[in-house]
């Protein structure tokens, strides 16, 4: 093989490379809910994976910052631009919504545990022939 065979060879396993790799990131990029749309409508060249940093798709980026961060430097980076910082302060209010639907839920489970017994309380009193609000026996 000659020098140019050489450089042919290594060119086109670059590419096939390139093209493994952006198929992966475009199946990572799949698995996010909502972006299935940007993939499918952009145009996309063998070995690039469409890149909303690129075209300034602001609401790809914003999926992209929302359930994937890491992937959405990534992207980011290979652009030449940066994501936005993560809100903190959403995530301590997604943490405290969360612990206040437990202790919502934890409440309620006691509450319907209550009512069950109070039920079977007043079913016993009944078949008892004792009334439950006074608890003195029927006639």
């Amino acid at each position: 093989m000659n020098n140019l065979d050489v450089q042919i060879d290594s060119q086109h396993r670059a590419a096939q490379v390139a093209e493994t790799e952006a198929q992966q990131l475009m199946t990572r990029m799949r698995q996010i809910p909502g972006l299935e749309r940007f993939l499918a409508s952009g145009h996309r060249e063998y070995g690039q994976v469409p890149n909303p940093y690129k075209t300034s798709n602001l609401t790809a980026c914003a999926l992209l910052e929302t359930h994937d961060a890491p992937l959405a430097t990534y992207l980011a980076a290979a652009a030449g631009k940066g994501t936005s910082a993560p809100d903190y302060s959403r995530q301590e209010a997604e943490a405290e919504r969360q612990s206040q639907i437990e202790r919502l839920q934890q409440a309620t489970a006691d509450l319907a545990a209550t009512n069950a017994n109070s039920r079977l309380q007043r079913e016993r009193a009944d078949l008892a022939g004792v009334n439950h609000i006074t608890g003195h026996r029927r006639f």
